[in-house]
């Protein structure tokens, strides 16, 4: 009992990082929309566009190790990825003036009362090297508005999502890593005359639950409430507010780490809109916070800093643009209670004679945690109480389109840790160990893919 609670003690620290978002390990067509959608097959007033995509790739790394030792050295693996998605909305304003809905030449097509924007997608993946962990991930969302661009109006959203693939070290071999989240949403919004003046109030509810039972220490709720105010003082640009309180609560709690419920708190001011017709730029600054209940009775911590967010978008020509920008905020954690990022990025992507597509991402940020501590609420999990982390992620991505609806893709990702903290390891009988929990990680893809 003792070997397998301490294993699933580093389980649950290294978990955290399967909450970040790692847009570098995602598929590098169907992470943008722009560049998963074809021609689209027209229904009415509805638009589809499915498609299929094969993959075969590599990965250096699969268990995220640190590779500085036999115990915990790095497995390779070759993966064969199968996506299929079915994207759909309805159409813009700009097709809809196009006379197919009954407007004349010239004509401005009326504002429809309901719009809608979703889909679907469902990836087969096979690890050479552990077939016995292949397994199908699982995408959905949808977003639907009612009576868009009115006084009043209504917005739902959804979001769903099943993953699968491995996030830490395989120390158990029938360890699943199948983790649900789900984001269900609803917003109201009253606006004057021209959207001149708009205020939003809004309810999420949130999940973040493991299938398998020896992580559900981390299985969450969140309940999240929001109000946002945006006052638009030229014809796209404007200033707002937003505040949002989270209510986080621990399911299962009294697992291997100390995960206590909590309270978090942050409001912001800012400025969204355009500079010139081919750059903008969205600044906010404000204050973030976490409040956090004991259930041991000895943990005192809570959380207070500053957040800010600065992004900035420049179309070059019509086929080229640049995005980059910078974060501090905080998120909850499955350990240490919540972490702290500072994190700059930035987003290249161009066409090239109409056919080749190429993108390219990166982002370089601090992300510090709470103590991390066992559920008496003293004794540190690790090498030291704090955790403090570098981490770099650079993605590359390019597709030859033979067509409009046919395209060869290549993606190239990359996701460095840097940190001196380590995971102590109590196997039983034998003395404890160190495991560091830096890492290095290479993925590289070669696929085809259908789209229309």
């Amino acid at each position: 009992m003792r070997k397998h609670t301490w294993l699933k003690a580093v389980l649950g620290l290294t978990l955290v990082w399967a909450a970040l978002p790692d847009s570098a390990m995602a598929q590098g067509w169907l992470s943008d929309r722009s560049r998963a959608e074809g021609p689209g097959i027209r229904v009415g007033d509805f638009e589809l566009h499915p498609g299929l995509g094969v993959e075969v790739g590599y990965d250096t790394n699969l268990y995220y190790s640190d590779g500085e030792s036999d115990r915990t050295a790095a497995v390779d693996s070759g993966i064969l990825r199968a996506t299929a998605h079915l994207l759909f909305a309805t159409r813009g304003a700009e097709r809809r003036q196009e006379g197919e809905s009954g407007g004349g030449e010239g004509e401005r097509a009326p504002q429809p009362s309901v719009t809608f924007r979703g889909g679907l997608s469902g990836s087969f993946y096979a690890f050479f090297n552990d077939l016995d962990r292949s397994n199908m991930e699982v995408d959905a969302s949808l977003a639907l508005s009612i009576l868009p661009g009115r006084a009043f109006s209504v917005d739902l959203t959804e979001e769903f999502g099943r993953s699968v693939r491995p996030f830490t070290e395989s120390f158990d071999d029938t360890l699943s890593y199948a983790r649900i989240q789900n984001d269900a949403g609803l917003r109201v919004n009253l606006a004057t005359t021209g959207q001149v003046f708009r205020v939003s109030a809004g309810y999420n509810f949130r999940l973040d639950f493991f299938e398998s039972a020896a992580l559900d220490f981390g299985n969450r709720f969140q309940h999240v409430v929001s109000l946002q105010e945006t006052f638009r003082f030229l014809p796209q640009t404007g200033i707002f507010h937003d505040t949002q309180v989270s209510f986080l609560d621990y399911v299962n709690p009294g697992g291997p780490v100390l995960t206590n419920d909590g309270v978090l708190v942050r409001s912001r001011v800012g400025i969204n809109g355009a500079i010139t017709s081919n750059f903008s730029v969205l600044a906010a600054a404000g204050y973030g916070a976490g409040f956090y209940d004991s259930t041991s009775g000895t943990y005192d911590q809570e959380y207070e800093s500053v957040v800010a967010q600065i992004q900035a978008r420049w179309q070059i020509s019509e086929e080229t643009r640049l995005t980059f920008g910078y974060d501090r905020d905080f998120q909850p954690s499955f350990v240490g209670n919540f972490y702290r990022f500072d994190r700059g990025s930035a987003q290249f992507q161009t066409i090239i004679s109409g056919v080749f597509l190429v993108g390219v991402e990166a982002s370089f940020g601090y992300y510090e945690f709470g103590a991390i501590v066992q559920p008496d609420g003293m004794t540190p999990v690790g090498s030291s109480l704090g955790r403090g982390d570098f981490r770099l992620i650079g993605s590359v991505f390019g597709e030859y389109r033979f067509t409009d609806w046919l395209g060869v893709n290549a993606t190239l990702n990359y996701i460095g840790n840097f940190t001196d903290y380590s995971y102590q390891i109590d196997p039983g009988m034998a003395p404890v160990f160190l495991d560091p929990a830096g890492f290095n990680k290479f993925q590289a893809w070669l696929g085809v893919r259908v789209f229309y």
